[in-house]
């Protein structure tokens, strides 16, 4: 069974990334690294494996290692290629799959997390807030470097999760995009009332803010509230508490009894 707080302290970076699936090779090793860490089985096989390894394999690890009375002629060991890198084998017991599944289950912890926080806070249905956090989560799969959380709490703040309001000035939906300013970003036939329309132009505005000013997220945040007081800092400060909440639900998941154990989850099924 896996050492399960090493394995949440080595994967938590990708799972922060989770939406970008680049990053699943990389916490492939790093369970590898856990599973070799850990007592049991593992363990166990590969110190078999590296006890009956034969003196070319040890070579191929450690070219200072010389065969004793092995010794090649000169012109032999010139003209023969050099040994090839030793490729992880399948005693690791790394399962891609099972990787895949892991951040599966992680990022509809987070999600989960997120949506029953905001529907106590805002008294609203946990079933209609988990959508619109699907839906940021979704947008922000999309793009490079944009945390879904800054989308929920711009969402929070424009509109408080309400996708058919509009204000007196013009601006529409859940981010309140104004159109007039913003008809590029739009098909003719596209509504602003539509969540999925709503957070991918809202999402394109802060993109495009955000590229102005040189990745500054104060500055980009000031621009898309129209400089309003206080607006910036209220959703910097939300979208870090939304990825707090989602970081604790993911520990919780990831330490749970059963969840890297086989038996165990065969038991409990």
């Amino acid at each position: 069974m896996i050492a399960k707080k090493n394995l949440l302290t080595c994967i938590e970076p990708f799972y922060r990334k989770v939406h970008d699936r680049t990053f699943l090779i990389a916490a492939a090793s790093c369970v590898a690294g856990s599973l070799l860490a850990s007592s049991g089985a593992w363990a166990g096989e590969l110190a078999g494996e590296v006890a009956v390894a034969a003196p070319e394999q040890i070579t191929a690890l450690d070219p200072v290692y010389q065969q004793p009375e092995q010794a090649q002629p000169a012109a032999t060991q010139l003209d023969s290629a050099a040994p090839e890198p030793v490729k992880p084998g399948p005693s690791l017991g790394i399962d891609l799959e099972q990787v895949q599944d892991l951040a599966s289950i992680v990022d509809d912890a987070r999600k989960q997390a997120q949506a029953e926080y905001l529907a106590e806070k805002l008294r609203q249905s946990p079933q209609t807030v988990q959508r619109y956090v699907e839906l940021a989560w979704k947008e922000a799969s999309r793009r490079v470097g944009l945390d879904p959380e800054l989308l929920i709490a711009i969402i929070q703040k424009e509109s408080v999760f309400r996708p058919k309001v509009q204000s007196s000035y013009g601006a529409q939906g859940l981010m309140q995009v104004v159109r007039r300013w913003h008809r590029e970003k739009l098909h003719a036939s596209e509504s602003l009332f539509d969540p999925v329309v709503n957070i991918r132009v809202g999402t394109d505005i802060l993109e495009e803010y955000l590229e102005s000013a040189d990745g500054d997220l104060s500055q980009a945040l000031a621009k898309y509230s129209g400089n309003a007081r206080g607006y910036a800092k209220t959703v910097i400060d939300e979208s870090r508490k939304l990825a707090q909440v989602a970081d604790t639900a993911a520990a919780e998941v990831a330490i749970s009894p059963g969840l890297f154990d086989p038996a165990s989850a065969e038991h409990a099924g």
